[in-house]
């Protein structure tokens, strides 16, 4: 029988010098931010000192804020807080709103990164060291195609298949959101969701109201569709500006619809508070403006809890609610979904004309993996290890970046937005830094009005290793 832990007070200067023994490793960089510390036991067999001993050294470590205890998973190495200031937020929306034209560079630019070769700080995916294992797919699946072996051989045309209709309907429960399986759309990613979604509320030269940086993504799409864009003021940390939407929608029929992505945008990784959520939902309605909110990240929170949608507070179906498993199990499966509210009808008829129906076997292994129970075991990893990218991510940024810099701190997500001094141009510093191999986003493809040509995003959707480290000194060397 093991005898019980004994958390008397040991001899103050033993455990002290033992806390200051693994501080200097930390500063050594044998102990990085967000690395597992051993347990209690095996640090005091290690030390050779007793566990009380060990015991008080950790909690004399974490008073200094050097490490953090995660329940239920140990004690791990604390990430420092970066030094460096925000990112500037514009004070004002623009008034005229702009004509998106980032589809040609944004597929020059996609393109040139996809050497192999090339370190990928670009692409906002994550490694596929991340991702679900094959082998748990490779179960899921077998034991849904057990039940249904048709899934191989067909696809039926309709909203979605109906087992991931209800899977998606049970985990919005849980985030506040009471939506009928009928009502869920399953589509080709969320791309695919947001297109339609525009194309159910917007006609050719409306105007649709966006967060200024927004995703380029988005910026295609209504390209496309022949919109035109008027960038509102978003905040790093807050999200958009409910002030600027509600100045922006005061003339009847300005703006036909906003898409915004509440909960860790792509790129700021911003998350609105919930009053500020509620406000934008009940002034859109007010204002007959629809709401079109992509919560592709929304899974991704750094902390213990989910934060709720939007949608929560839709009371007439105006807000469209899309989403994806792209940045959560696998890229390549494709498989999104939609809650478009009132226009459920009208997107039905778009999702078929566009393109028929999603791939119903890799929906019918999305639906195993949500009710098999091991979903939310690996989004806790998945959190765990992005929080973990970012932070190494965002302290190398500040000791190789050039004086000047700033850079945003998300509250999920896995993506960084840095401001860099005014004279650096960012796209220039692609090109140097793609023959280098090294590749990112520059900030000009985040906007339709051109601006922030000497911003960049970072993808933190890998695991920091010392080539990471030295493509981001590279980044840094080639801007000085």
């Amino acid at each position: 029988m093991n005898a019980p832990l004994d958390f008397t007070a040991p001899d103050a200067p033993l455990y002290r010098a033992l806390a200051d023994r693994l501080v200097a490793s930390m500063a050594a960089g044998a102990l990085r931010p967000g690395e597992r510390l051993p347990s209690v036991r095996a640090l005091a067999a290690r030390e050779q000192v007793s566990v009380a001993t060990a015991v008080a050294a950790y909690r004399d470590l974490e008073a200094r804020s050097r490490i953090e205890a995660r329940p239920r998973s140990g004690f791990f190495v604390a990430t420092r807080p970066v030094a460096l200031d925000e990112p500037v937020v514009a004070p004002r929306p623009r008034r005229v709103p702009s004509v998106s034209g980032v589809n040609v560079l944004v597929m020059q630019i996609l393109e040139a990164a996809r050497n192999p070769d090339v370190v990928p700080l670009a692409a906002a995916c994550p490694s596929p060291e991340f991702m679900l294992p094959i082998a748990q797919m490779r179960r899921g699946l077998n034991a849904r195609l057990a039940r249904d072996p048709g899934l191989a051989l067909q696809y039926r045309m309709g909203a979605g298949y109906a087992p991931l209709q209800q899977a998606v309907a049970r985990r919005l429960v849980d985030v506040g959101c009471v939506v009928e399986p009928h009502d869920v759309i399953v589509t080709n990613g969320c791309m695919e969701a947001l297109m339609l979604a525009l194309r159910a509320t917007t006609r050719p030269g409306d105007t649709v109201a966006i967060e200024s940086p927004a995703y380029f993504g988005l910026l295609q799409i209504m390209e496309t569709l022949g919109l035109r864009a008027l960038e509102l003021p978003t905040h790093p940390r807050t999200g958009l500006s409910v002030e600027a939407f509600d100045l922006a929608t005061r003339r009847e029929g300005a703006v036909a619809a906003v898409v915004v992505t509440p909960n860790f945008s792509n790129p700021l990784g911003s998350l609105m508070p919930d009053g500020a959520k509620k406000a934008l939902a009940a002034l859109a309605q007010a204002r007959g403006v629809a709401v079109i909110e992509d919560d592709i990240y929304g899974e991704l929170p750094f902390g213990e809890h989910r934060p709720r949608v939007l949608k929560h507070w839709d009371r007439s179906g105006n807000v469209i609610l899309c989403g994806s498993f792209s940045k959560v199990l696998t890229p390549g499966l494709r498989v999104g979904w939609m809650a478009p509210g009132r226009w459920r009808d009208v997107v039905a008829m778009h999702k078929f004309t566009t393109s028929v129906a999603t791939s119903e076997l890799n929906q019918a292994l999305v639906a195993e993996l949500l009710v098999s129970g091991g979903y939310d075991r690996h989004l806790r990893r998945l959190r765990a290890a992005f929080r973990e990218s970012v932070a190494r991510t965002s302290e190398a940024v500040e000791r190789h970046f050039p004086a000047g810099t700033r850079i945003t701190r998300p509250a999920g997500g896995f993506v960084l937005w840095i401001e860099l001094p005014p004279d650096v141009d960012a796209l220039a510093l692609f090109w140097k830094a793609l023959d280098a191999g090294v590749s990112f986003v520059p900030g000009a493809l985040f906007a339709a009005s051109g601006r922030f040509t000497h911003h960049l995003r970072l993808s933190a959707g890998q695991r920091f290793t010392p080539r990471i480290d030295d493509a981001i000194r590279t980044l840094g060397r080639l801007m000085r």
